[in-house]
C-alpha cells in the first residue's frame, strides 16, 4: 500500500522531488537575503528596496510551507506530526496534552524552543503578544528529520477544542483565527469516538470559515481504523457532516475523507486509507508555495525597479524645484539688501547736516551736498520712509528664509548607487528563468512517481 512506502520515508524520486523543491524555496529566499552571491559584502533585494534611498520596505518569502492542524483534542493532530516526520516529537494520548501552539520545523540540530525564542525564530509572530496569555504557551520543536516534505514545511499543532470546563490560558478561538493569515494549509482533523462535534470545534470552523482563508481549509476524518465496521463509519461521517452544513460555505464541494495511520505491526485493516491525500495537500500546497514566491520575486523586482525610476524622477523635479526657489531667494535676498541699502541711506541724508557742521571737508563732495538739500524732506518724512524700508527688509529677508528651504536631493554617489541597483535588480529578476526551469524538472520527477 502507499502508506507503507510513506512509513518508511522517501523513496530516491521522492528525494529528489523535495530536495529540488527546497532548492528553489531556497535560492528564492537567498536572492532576497544575499543577492547572486554570499560573499561578504553581498546585497540582496530586500536591502536594496529597504535603503534610504529607497525606502520600500519588502517582506521576503518563507522558504518553507506553515501547515495549521486544527481539531478537538485525542483528533489524532499530535501523533500525524509524528507519523509525517518520522519521529515521537509531540505527547500523545487521550489526555489533553496540546494546551499552546508548537511549531515543528525542520533544522540543523534537534532543539526545543519556549515562548520569546519562538516569537523571535518566526518573525510573523511579533504581535502574537496581544493575546494575554500565550507566551508562556508557545513552543518549538526542531527536528532533524528528513522524511517525506518535513524539510519545506513547518506544523503546528494547535490546542486540543473540548467543551465544558476546559480553561484555556488564552483565547484559544482568536488565536487560531489570527495564525490562519499567517499558515498557507489548515487541517481540521475530526475524531469519530472523541468531540469531533464539539461547540468549541464548530465554532471555529465556522468563523474559519467566514474570513478570508477559506480555499486554505481541508476536512479530513482521522482515526478511522479506530470504528471497524463500515455502517458505523458512515454514521460518524454522516453527524459530522450534518453539523457542518450550516457552518462551512461551498458545502456542495465538500470533501471529508477519512484516514489512520499506518499500524506499528503492519497489519491492514482493510479500511480505506486517505492517508496520502493529506500528504497531497501539503505536497501541492508547497508547489503553490514554490509559484507564488516566483510571481512574488518577479512583482518585487519589478517594484524595486520602478521605485528606483520614480525616485529618480521625483529626484530631478527637486533640484528643479531648488534651483526656481534659488533664483526666487536670491531675488529677494537682493531685495532685502537694497532695502537695508535704503535705509542706511534715509539715516545719512537725516544727520548729514550735522556732519557737515563737524567737517566741512565732508560736505564738499557733491553727493553729501545733495543729501544736505534732500534733509528738510528726509526729516519731515523720516519716520514713514524708515517704516516702509524696515517693513521691506524684514519682508524680503523673512521671505528668502523661507523660498531658500532646500528639499534634499540624492549626491552623484547616491545616483551612482542607484544605477548600480538597476543593474543588479535586473540581474536578480533574470534568475527567475533559471528557477521555473529547476521548478520544472521538479514536475517531470512527480509525474515519474
Amino acid at each position: 500500500m502507499a502508506s507503507k512506502s510513506r512509513k518508511n520515508g522517501r523513496n530516491a524520486v521522492e528525494e529528489a522531488l523535495a530536495g529540488a523543491t527546497e532548492k528553489v524555496l531556497k535560492q528564492i529566499t537567498e536572492l532576497y537575503e544575499v543577492g547572486l552571491s554570499s560573499a561578504t559584502g553581498s546585497i540582496g533585494l530586500k536591502a536594496i528596496s529597504d535603503s534610504p534611498l529607497l525606502s520600500n520596505p519588502l517582506r521576503k518569502p518563507r522558504k518553507k510551507i506553515t501547515v495549521m492542524i486544527v481539531g478537538n483534542h485525542s483528533a489524532g493532530k499530535s501523533s500525524f506530526i509524528n507519523w509525517y516526520i518520522g519521529e515521537s516529537i509531540q505527547k500523545t494520548g487521550v489526555a489533553i496534552e496540546t494546551r499552546g501552539f508548537t511549531f515543528v520545523t525542520s533544522g540543523k540540530k534537534r532543539e526545543t524552543l519556549t515562548g520569546d525564542a519562538t516569537v523571535r525564530y518566526f518573525d510573523y509572530l511579533a504581535d502574537f503578544s496581544k493575546f494575554n496569555g500565550i507566551i508562556p504557551n508557545l513552543f518549538t520543536e526542531i527536528s532533524t528529520s528528513k522524511e517525506k516534505n518535513f524539510i519545506c514545511t513547518d506544523l503546528i499543532d494547535t490546542p486540543g477544542l473540548v467543551d465544558g470546563d476546559m480553561q484555556y490560558p488564552f483565547d484559544v478561538q482568536d488565536a487560531i483565527i489570527h495564525m490562519a493569515e499567517h499558515v498557507d494549509l489548515i487541517l481540521v482533523f475530526f475524531d469519530p469516538i472523541g468531540q469531533a462535534t464539539c461547540k468549541r470545534t464548530m465554532q471555529v470552523v465556522e468563523r474559519l470559515n467566514n474570513s478570508p482563508h477559506l480555499e486554505k481549509i481541508h476536512y479530513f476524518m482521522s482515526k478511522a481504523d479506530a470504528v471497524e465496521k463500515e455502517h458505523d463509519r458512515q454514521r460518524v461521517l454522516i453527524q459530522i457532516t450534518q453539523n457542518l452544513a450550516t457552518r462551512i460555505r461551498n458545502s456542495h464541494a465538500f470533501n471529508l475523507p477519512t484516514f489512520y495511520l499506518p499500524r506499528e505491526d503492519g497489519s491492514d485493516p482493510g479500511i480505506p486509507n486517505a492517508i496520502e491525500e493529506v500528504c497531497k495537500e501539503i505536497d501541492k500546497a508547497i508547489n503553490m508555495t514554490v509559484q507564488k514566491n516566483l510571481r512574488q520575486l518577479k512583482d518585487d523586482c519589478e517594484k524595486v525597479d520602478t521605485r528606483i525610476d520614480t525616485v529618480l524622477a521625483e529626484d530631478k523635479v527637486k533640484k528643479a524645484t531648488n534651483m526656481k526657489k534659488a533664483v526666487q531667494g536670491s531675488a529677494l535676498f537682493l531685495l532685502a539688501a537694497l532695502s537695508l541699502v535704503g535705509m542706511i541711506l534715509l539715516l545719512t541724508a537725516r544727520i548729514m547736516p550735522t556732519l557737515c557742521k563737524v567737517s566741512a571737508k565732508i560736505c564738499e563732495a557733491s553727493h553729501a551736498q545733495f543729501m544736505v538739500t534732500l534733509q528738510p524732506v528726509v526729516t519731515e518724512h523720516f519716520n514713514l520712509l524708515g517704516g516702509v524700508l524696515l517693513t521691506l527688509f524684514i519682508a524680503m529677508a523673512v521671505g528668502a528664509k523661507l523660498v531658500w528651504r532646500m528639499a534634499p536631493v540624492f549626491t552623484k554617489n547616491d545616483i551612482k548607487k542607484l544605477g548600480e541597483y538597476k543593474l543588479y535588480v535586473k540581474k536578480i529578476a533574470d534568475q527567475e528563468k533559471g528557477l521555473y526551469e529547476e521548478y520544472f524538472k521538479s514536475l517531470s520527477h512527480a509525474d515519474a512517481r
